[in-house]
């Protein structure tokens, strides 16, 4: 979102009552004259050391300046101060070579600047001054609303945060260029950028040598709960920025930030409703951090206000709502430890608290706390902090509450300006599994000093050297605050510990530099993940094929992975076919493909199991596969059609029916009838085609038997038993035997005698006759003419038909179907 502006003159701010611009240069050029311009090549900077405090006084406010006594850090009132400062004042900066004095005048929207006397410490307000910002990116709108300001070591730049910026809804961080090549000093617009997260800049630092400017975030215009810091580099020649990075990413909303003296750590105060606080180490190649940051939980509403980080880099003070705790700074890590506090009578804040860039001293304008600067000694062995006699320094400020800003002059002694060579990071710890190469791990070759570091060689010693390989960027020469990179791989020959050294040979203090390089060799042991966990069928129509769906089989191991065998059981298994693409064995980290399809024959949800057998630790794998299948079609009554019918006995039932196909499916359907009652017949189709999305009718009809008159029966004959019949016929033969013996004794004997013998005759005759009509013994039997066939007639009732359907799927499998129920009422 950055945007190169040509550079131009801030606008000197023309709504208000002033000197008159002449009047101003002429002074200033007589002070210049007596005091000495500074140049635009930078002129020696004094040794003195000034304190600069803004404080209000309505409806302007002032500004009061004290030396700084080097061997107490007691400050003395410079004479003439305090002094009114014709805005309403603000946060305060010193440009990098102590030569200006910079406040920034939030409500009107402008940058009051002052030259500083070097040897009084005397504050001009140069003729131009107060500054103001005009449009950048976007003609119509200026930035507005400034929270922020920093100044860089090389005093060449400026830079203020606008919590509007140039495009609505943004905020920005504007470059200024301190311009001293004219008549007098200006500030000239040269660059303004949009942050990148959408955040406020609510506080902004820059590292020692000017290479980096960190802006610390808050929330913005959008709302949204941003914390953190961005990096960005400063360009040497215009002070354009660069974004980098980030120095941190907090979980909620930006609070403070600090950085440590040298630039090896970053210190983010963040919070919502629990208060945070993050250390992080810092690349020395791009000023981002390299790693996740180390965290502290402060408490429920404890938050980190401020932070202050003292100049020798070990301590870091964090005032909370409770008071200020001393925290130790791992000189390795950044680690934060908790050492004291929170003390309740020592309390700092955002850019009304400073650090002595030169001496263990800490100055605070605090209210609240007693009116004047607060001066505290830092014990260098425990982080006590000690207020030095005399402190508060309240010289011209008395009355005057509340802070608005506090700066001190002057930079930190910088040791030779000779070559410093460092290799960052400063550990190399690397993995791989036998054969096979690790990834590969990038170091900087940093040259931290102030020479040109020669390089004279790069190599890689030790007992397992061989093991360890290395490219990389840099030439013979490197420049000052330049790197360059070096590539490390890690191939082991066999499992088990390694270790070599990186050597750079080259001509600055400690050469050669090295790195310690240790390997692990890791034996290749397969292993097997599979995505999707669970595969998707979507649901189709039964008989048809669905869509291919793809279980990835993943070499998530060490070594390669060999599948086996793949296999389906489960009730319908039948259902599911897959095609396996892994029968290659499956370098690590990379996969393999098995087909899966679901073909129906049944409805309804359809389950089975795939097995994957391999070589990894947990074989057999298994994955469960569900899918739904829809009916291949639907029986039942056509329109104006029923499945129930009623008839009398000898009519005929008839079904008008059809069959509604599912989606996708077409087929031939045959049937089978069963079920009709006695005397009835069904009749239906051989076959009905039907085709997707087309009903298909037909008619079933059933015959039933009945209606004709059946012929009169004949009654039968009586018959005596066949015991009675004996007996009736000995009773006639006996009685027939005592006539005949009677008539012997009478005259007309012979009379007599034919009639017995006829009664005799007669009787045999009738036993014949009896004999014949079943009379006989216990043996015989009297066999009836047979009757003519009588006519079947199906009874009355209700009956219930199945109807069977058959068909097949598109790849000729029958199908699983249910029969459809017709109901017949004989009456």
């Amino acid at each position: 979102m950055a945007t190169q502006l040509k550079s131009r003159p801030l606008a000197p701010f023309l709504f208000q009552k002033r000197i008159p611009l002449y009047l101003k240069a002429l002074k200033f050029l007589i002070l210049s004259f007596i005091g000495g311009f500074p140049s635009a090549a930078g002129a020696q900077t004094s040794s003195q050391q000034y304190v600069y405090g803004s404080q209000p006084n309505s409806p302007t406010s002032v500004v009061s300046g004290f030396t700084k006594a080097a061997q107490t850090g007691g400050l003395n009132l410079i004479t003439g101060f305090p002094i009114p400062e014709r805005f309403e004042g603000g946060l305060m900066a010193i440009d990098g070579q102590g030569k200006f004095l910079f406040i920034l005048n939030a409500k009107s929207n402008n940058i009051s600047m002052f030259q500083i006397d070097q040897a009084s410490g005397a504050l001009s307000e140069v003729p131009a001054s107060p500054f103001q910002v005009p449009p950048t990116i976007n003609p119509n709108l200026a930035p507005s609303q400034p929270i922020s300001i920093a100044a860089e070591k090389s005093g060449k730049f400026l830079f203020v945060g606008y919590f509007l910026g140039d495009i609505p809804g943004l905020s920005a961080v504007v470059s200024l260029a301190i311009d001293t090549s004219g008549l007098s000093p200006v500030l000239v617009t040269q660059h303004s950028i949009q942050t990148n997260t959408g955040g406020a800049p609510a506080q902004l630092l820059t590292d020692p040598k000017g290479l980096h400017l960190y802006v610390g975030l808050s929330q913005g215009q959008n709302k949204l709960q941003i914390g953190g810091a961005e990096v960005y580099s400063i360009d040497p020649a215009s002070g354009t920025l660069g974004y980098l990075g980030l120095a941190d990413s907090p979980p909620a909303v930006g609070r403070s930030l600090a950085l440590d003296p040298l630039a090896r750590f970053a210190f983010v105060g963040w919070g919502g409703n629990v208060g945070g606080l993050d250390s992080c180490v810092l690349s020395p190649v791009d000023g981002t951090a390299i790693q996740a940051c180390a965290s502290l939980q402060l408490g429920l509403n404890i938050f980190p206000d401020s932070l202050v980080a003292e100049n020798s880099g070990k301590f870091l003070y964090v005032s909370r709502s409770d008071g200020t705790v001393t925290y130790s700074v791992d000189q390795n890590s950044g680690v934060l430890t908790s050492v004291q506090g929170p003390i309740s009578t020592i309390s700092f804040s955002q850019a009304s608290a400073v650090a002595d860039p030169i001496g263990p001293y800490i100055y605070s304008l605090a209210a609240g706390l007693g009116i004047g600067i607060h001066v505290y000694q830092v014990d260098q062995v425990s982080g006590n902090l000690v207020e030095i006699p005399g402190s508060p320094f309240n010289g011209g400020m008395t009355g005057i509450g509340g802070s608005l800003g506090l700066a001190i002059s002057g930079n930190p002694v910088q040791a030779a300006s000779g070559p410093a060579a460092k290799i960052f990071p400063s550990t190399a710890n690397f993995s791989a599994t036998v054969g096979t190469s690790s990834p590969t791990q990038v170091f900087s070759v940093v040259n931290s000093g102030g020479q040109n570091l020669s390089i004279n060689s790069i190599s890689i010693s030790g007992a397992n050297a061989s093991s360890f390989s290395e490219t990389n960027t840099c030439g013979s020469v490197l420049a000052p605050n330049a790197n360059c990179s070096v590539s490390i791989n890690f191939l082991p020959a066999s499992a088990g510990a390694f270790s070599a050294t990186l050597q750079v040979a080259d001509n600055a203090p400690g050469s050669p530099q090295t790195l310690a390089l240790n390997g692990t060799g890791v034996a290749a042991v397969p292993d097997v993940s599979l995505t999707p966990a669970l595969p998707s069928f979507p649901a189709i129509t039964q008989g048809t094929s669905g869509t291919t769906q793809t279980l990835t089989v993943i070499s998530s191991g060490t070594g390669p992975l060999h599948v086996s065998s793949v296999s389906l059981s489960g009730a319908n298994a039948s259902e599911f076919i897959f095609i396996n693409n892994c029968t290659a064995p499956v370098a690590p980290a990379s996969n393999c493909t098995i087909s899966l399809v679901f073909n129906p024959i049944g409805q309804g949800q359809r389950a089975a199991i795939l097995t994957i057998t391999d070589d990894a630790p947990s074989s057999p794998q298994t994955v469960s596969l569900i899918a739904s299948a829809s009916p291949a079609f639907t029986a039942g009554a056509a329109p104006n059609g029923s499945t129930t019918a009623s008839v009398s006995a000898g009519q005929t039932a008839q079904y008008l029916l059809q069959l509604t196909p599912g989606a996708g499916y077409s087929g031939t359907v045959s049937f089978a009838c069963s079920g009709a009652p006695l005397g009835a017949a069904c009749q239906v189709p051989a076959t009905v085609s039907i085709v997707s999305g087309v009903a298909a009718r037909f008619t079933v009809t059933i015959s039933t038997s009945g209606g004709a008159m059946s012929p009169p029966s004949i009654p039968e004959r009586f018959v005596l038993p066949v015991g009675i019949r004996m007996l009736l016929l000995l009773t006639l033969a006996l009685v027939l035997m005592k006539v005949a013996k009677n008539r012997s004794m009478f005259d007309r004997v012979l009379r007599a005698r034919r009639l017995a013998y006829c009664s005799a005759f007669v009787g045999i005759l009738l036993c014949s006759v009896f004999c014949a009509a079943g009379c006989g013994s216990a043996n015989s039997a009297v066999t009836p003419s047979p009757s003519p066939p009588q006519s079947v007639v199906t009874p009355s009732g209700t009956s219930t038909i199945m109807l069977t359907t058959s068909a097949t799927s598109l790849s000729g499998t029958p199908l699983q179907l249910q029969p459809v129920q017709l109901t017949l009422t004989v009456k």
